[in-house]
C-alpha cells in the first residue's frame, strides 16, 4: 500500500477530489495547510494556503492515480503544488478489526 499527500491550490481542491475518487480510491482525508516552496523568497510570517489530501491506495493503482492528479491539478504555473508517496507498511480498521488493503 502506499500513501499519497497531495498539495495543491484551494480551488482545484474539489476537482482533485473527485478525479480521485473516480479511478476508485474510497477514503481520503483533507487538511487545509499553508506553506512556501523551496524556490520563493523568504517571506516571515507569511505563508500561502493549500489544501492536503491524504489517501492510501493499493500498490497497482498508484500511477492511475498520480496520472490523474497530475492532469487535474496542473495549472502550468509556479505553485500548482507536490505529491508525496510513501510506503504503508500496514493499516488497521478500528472497528471491524480488518487489516491491510481490506482495511481501506
Amino acid at each position: 500500500m502506499k500513501k499519497i499527500e497531495v498539495i495543491v491550490r484551494p480551488e482545484l481542491k474539489d476537482k482533485t477530489v473527485s478525479a480521485i475518487k473516480k479511478v476508485g480510491v474510497g477514503g481520503i482525508t483533507l487538511f487545509h495547510v499553508q506553506g512556501q516552496g523551496s524556490a520563493d523568497p523568504p517571506l516571515v510570517g507569511q505563508y500561502f494556503s493549500k489544501e492536503m489530501i491524504i489517501c492510501v491506495v493499493e500498490d497497482p493503482k498508484l500511477d492511475e492515480v498520480l496520472n490523474t492528479i497530475a492532469k487535474v491539478a496542473c495549472t502550468g504555473t509556479k505553485g500548482d503544488g507536490k505529491v508525496f508517496v510513501t510506503s504503508v507498511e500496514d493499516a488497521l480498521d478500528i472497528c471491524t478489526k480488518k487489516r491491510g488493503t481490506t482495511s481501506i
